[in-house]
């Protein structure tokens, strides 16, 4: 019988995402408040790549830093597994910080 991994609702017709393993209505939050920290990530990037002051590098690689342990949170939140790519990006840019 399908269970989502965040709500714990179960039944026959329970729709469950394959890939998250959550129910549709989770995997919609989920997915709405991960695509606003990607966002905020993304953007963040660009600062990096755009500045030229080291200062203002350093805040950016920090923000990005922040962004991407708020959104591991949400992955833990959920019950997910954070991408490697993820984890990769957070350490790249702790070490430029």
């Amino acid at each position: 019988m399908p269970q989502c991994k965040k709500c714990d609702k179960k039944g026959l017709f329970l729709k469950i995402e394959g890939d998250t393993g959550l129910c549709l209505s989770c995997n919609e939050k989920f997915a709405g408040e991960g695509k606003v920290l990607t966002e905020k990530i993304i953007e963040a990037k660009n600062k990096v790549s755009s500045a030229k002051d080291p200062e203002e590098k350093a805040g950016a690689c920090k923000a990005i830093q922040q962004y991407g342990n708020e959104l591991l949170a949400l992955h833990k939140s959920y019950n997910l597994q954070p991408s490697q790519e993820l984890l990769d990006l957070i350490e790249t840019y702790k070490k430029m910080a």
